[in-house]
């Protein structure tokens, strides 16, 4: 088998590192075997999570044989509730714990290919973007590295 560039390893391990049981955690949600690279096919599954892609961004390093490089990435979350206040703290929770997994290491797991990881975070209302009765946590991550090969 082909060994993944960075990029490709640091969106594997992300989907590896949210996709767990968060019953120690704030939400107490289980997303263990609920995290999908890529776009869900259907309505998702509560709760469940899948991960993006967005981008890769290279620029030049500080010396001739370095490339420094920032990917993006994007998880939407989803999470229920019996009202829409318990519905955004749950994802507000949720949000918690998977960037409590995230940043418990900031090489992602990864260590001599990741610089670090930036977790950004929003709590957001289902019913607004046509996914009744459930809220979306989402998180925009950005993770840094170098190379001296480029991405």
């Amino acid at each position: 088998m082909p060994s993944d560039p960075v990029y490709l390893e640091a969106w594997k391990k992300i989907a590896e590192l949210i996709g767990v049981d968060y019953a120690a955690g704030y939400s107490g949600l289980d997303l263990t075997d609920r995290v999908l690279r890529g776009s869900m096919p259907e309505a998702p599954v509560v709760p469940s999570a899948c991960i993006f892609m967005f981008d890769v961004k290279e620029d030049f390093g500080q010396v001739l044989t370095r490339y420094q490089a920032e990917i993006t990435y994007e998880i939407y979350a989803f999470c229920g509730g019996s009202s829409l206040e318990d519905r955004i703290d749950t994802a507000a929770r949720l949000g918690a714990d998977m960037i409590n997994s995230l940043t418990s290491d900031r090489t992602l797991g990864l260590a001599g290919k990741i610089d670090d990881v930036l977790c950004s975070f929003l709590a957001m209302d289902g019913d607004r973007y046509g996914i009744d009765g459930m809220a979306i946590a989402y998180l925009e991550i950005k993770v840094k590295f170098q190379s001296d090969r480029g991405v």
